[in-house]
Order: C-alpha cells, then structure tokens, then sequence
C-alpha cells in the first residue's frame, strides 16, 4: 500500500459506508496502487472506463462541461473519498470528468473485482441506497446555490463549504489548506476570476477573511455565514 494500513483514511464514497477495516483490507488488496501528476486527467466526462478510484493521497476536482463550454466544479474529493464509483456500478458512461488538482495517490478497482466483492456482501446495498439520496440532496442544494443571482451569495457559500472541508485550525482562524485558485473558485461559484478577486479583497478589508499568498485565513465566520444566507432565507 502507498500508506500504511493503519493509516489509511477510511473512505467516505457510495461503496464503503457498511464495510469493516477488514473489508476494506480485502478490498485494497483487489486494487492496483497508481499515481497521478498534478493537472492529469483521470477519467473524462462520457468515456466508457468502468474502473473506480480510491484517494489514499492529494485533491481531486470533479467538474462539467456546458455546451458552450464553460467549465463548473462540482465537487473537490481527497483522501478517503472515492472517485468514479456510479461507472463501476452501473456499467455506463463517465457523467463528468476528474482532474488530479495536485499530485494524487490511490488505487484503482476494476468493475469485475467490485462487483464480485460485493456479491458476498449484500448488506453494503442498503449503504449504497443510502449514500446515493444524501449525494442527490447535495447536488440539488448545490444547483440551487448556482441559481442564486447574487455572486457574493454563491462565492460565500463555495468558501464556507471548503474551510468546513479543508480547512485546518491557525492562531487567530481557519485555514484553508490546498491552495485553491480564484479560478477554481469561479469555476465553483460560477462566476468570473476577476469577480472572485473583487470580492476577496474586499472580504480582507472587512476583516472576514486574511489572504496569505496562495491562502486564505477564515477570520469571521459568522460573517461570511451572514453572506453565503443572504438568499436562502
């Protein structure tokens, strides 16, 4: 394994809910250890690879693509979390792409080798119903969040939600850890780069957030709780 088995952050994907450490054990040991460079593609939005990865190390982004092009992140996955696990379930075509957004560890399972561990276990089928409503009420929460017309609104939402995930505990706030781009953050709020900048500097001005180079400190939580809410009252 490419972390030690003890430390080995427990995955939080549709498939692995019900499992025990041991069944995650047997599960690793179906899989083959890859790496992926930073900015690689690993699977693309309508091919038809079935295999399936389990983040041991680094960041993911899972995004879309419109007709006309324009790029929208939907989720950031990292160590624990599964990535492409609906194609090794139910066969069909990648519903969106995945991008190693620094260097990412893992290990990749095939759809045979899953789909005969799970025919020993059927009890993980209640996990996978499960899990399959919770990650749908995300994405309808996040398609709202989109709709949204004010950009302050969808960008406080985008910002609150990563320093929930990401973020670590500093002196005088949080964190937020992986050096997230004003592009990516764009990307997710669906709004310009030059927009974000805007909207960060004056968030620094007001005290809610510290921009440290390639970071950002979560100075007043409240606050930004107070923008992300604007519209959802």
């Amino acid at each position: 394994m490419s972390i030690a088995e003890n430390a080995a952050p427990r995955p939080k994907g549709i498939i692995f809910g019900a499992l025990s450490r041991e069944d995650l054990h047997a599960l690793r040991e179906r899989a083959t250890p890859i790496h992926y460079p930073a900015n690689r593609q690993i699977f693309a939005m309508g091919e038809s690879d079935q295999t399936m990865l389990l983040v041991e190390t680094g960041r993911v982004q899972i995004s879309v693509t419109s007709a006309e092009g324009r790029r929208s992140i939907i989720a950031q996955l990292g160590p624990g979390d599964v990535v492409g696990e609906m194609a090794a379930l139910d066969g069909g075509p990648r519903s969106a792409f995945a991008t190693a957004a620094g260097h990412v560890t893992g290990r990749l399972l095939t759809r045979p080798a899953l789909l005969d561990f799970l025919k020993t276990r059927p009890e993980v089928a209640i996990s996978i119903i499960e899990t399959l409503c919770q990650r749908l009420r995300s994405t309808n929460d996040q398609l709202a969040g989109l709709a949204l017309k004010n950009g302050p609104t969808r960008l406080a939402r985008v910002l609150a939600q990563l320093f929930d995930t990401w973020g670590t505990q500093a002196e005088d706030g949080v964190l937020l850890a992986g050096s997230f781009t004003q592009t990516e953050l764009g990307d997710m709020a669906g709004l310009t780069r030059e927009t974000v900048n805007r909207l960060i500097r004056s968030w620094d001005d007001a005290g809610i957030l510290r921009r440290e180079k390639d970071k950002l400190v979560l100075l007043d939580a409240d606050a930004l709780d107070d923008i992300a809410t604007a519209e959802a009252e």
